[in-house]
């Protein structure tokens, strides 16, 4: 189950553990450590009660900075559109086998049957290619048959999801495409809502990797879960896609940064 201790939804929320510790006991969780850990549902109810009060007190971003070789990613960042979520294609049957090494992996069929419609943002495993398309990647959920999310057709399992986008055929019969999935994307519809809050944690999950004077350091969004606009790390660091859009902290002006792989 999903838990952080009192220290780190302080250091999520950029606040103090004694201000947290102080929040909880107003929403009755009282006695609580730094170290005191905390279900789902109390930091559910911490955000719901006191999280936009907390972010909204939150200092402004130092403006007006750039490091070395940065003005293209000011350029990227200024210019770059939100991307929404995009229905990808995705297969109700996969088969298995082994790869270089002899390790047993999951593999596509060389004939998957009909190919579906899935909002793969609003699964528990979540969009892995945030948005993007990216022709020839595929993303294998886990567990049982028939176990995987449903399709945007709404009764069939999906075992894998493409990076490639589902575009509605004319012709979906002759397309090899799920009829109902096909009519549905063209729709616009088919988008699913976020997974129960229960379950998932309360901040964004996403990180970036950078090399800065060539030691790899790794950047942790410090906002909460499906929230608007750019990735932001703790000192100010900023992007949305990676490391080609990446805005450095105020304190890593001049410094050398790269992409780490």
């Amino acid at each position: 189950m999903f838990m952080l201790t009192v220290h780190e939804v302080a250091a999520r929320y950029q606040c103090s553990t004694t201000l947290v510790v102080g929040l909880l006991a107003k929403i009755g969780f009282r006695n609580a450590k730094p170290d005191t850990r905390l279900s789902a549902v109390i930091v559910y109810r911490l955000d719901s009660e006191w999280g936009d009060k907390i972010r909204a007190k939150r200092p402004a971003a130092a403006p007006g900075f750039a490091g070395e070789a940065d003005d293209a990613s000011i350029s990227a960042r200024r210019d770059r559109q939100l991307k929404p979520h995009i229905m990808r294609i995705a297969h109700a049957r996969i088969t298995g086998g082994r790869d270089a090494m002899r390790n047993r992996v999951s593999m596509l069929l060389p004939d998957p049957g009909l190919v579906h419609a899935i909002d793969a943002a609003g699964t528990r495993d979540g969009d892995p290619w945030g948005g993007e398309v990216v022709p020839g990647a595929v993303h294998f959920f886990g567990g049982p048959m028939d176990s995987g999310p449903t399709a945007a057709c709404g009764w069939m399992h999906m075992r894998a999801v493409l990076g490639e986008e589902f575009v509605p055929a004319d012709d979906p019969a002759r397309e090899n495409q799920c009829p109902r999935c096909a009519a549905i994307a063209a729709d616009g519809k088919g988008f699913r809502n976020p997974p129960d809050p229960y379950y998932r944690s309360f901040f964004c999950e996403r990180y970036l990797r950078v090399r800065i004077d060539g030691v790899v350091t790794v950047k942790d969004c410090s906002l909460r879960d499906l929230h608007d606009g750019p990735h932001r790390a703790r000192d100010g660091a900023e992007w949305e896609i990676g490391g080609d859009d990446y805005v450095p902290a105020p304190a890593e002006v001049g410094r050398h940064i790269t992409k780490a792989s």
